[in-house]
């Protein structure tokens, strides 16, 4: 949708936990009116994602100094995203 904000996440991205991702893009509250946010995950067998090859990106993150699967990078977001907004 329009106005939303994209990340894109790949092991080159600044290095945040997963809390402090969440706590420096996401709002406190999920239901305020804070524009929608995207992440672009680049967990790939070779190569990576860049801003060059994808402009709409704001920001390259990553939340792991090592490269992760799919899978474990996703997993390491959502968790941060749960603890953020309290879900059990």
């Amino acid at each position: 949708p329009a106005g939303t904000r994209v990340y894109g996440m790949s092991v080159g991205g600044k290095l945040y936990s997963p809390m402090s991702l969440a706590q420096a893009v996401l709002s406190d509250d999920p239901e305020g009116d804070d524009p929608p946010v995207c992440f672009i995950i680049g967990a790939m067998a070779a190569g990576h994602i860049t801003k060059d090859d994808h402009p709409y990106i704001e920001e390259m993150f990553s939340v792991s100094e090592y490269p992760l699967s799919g899978a474990a990078a996703i997993s390491r977001i959502l968790g941060g995203i749960e603890n953020r907004w309290g879900i059990v």
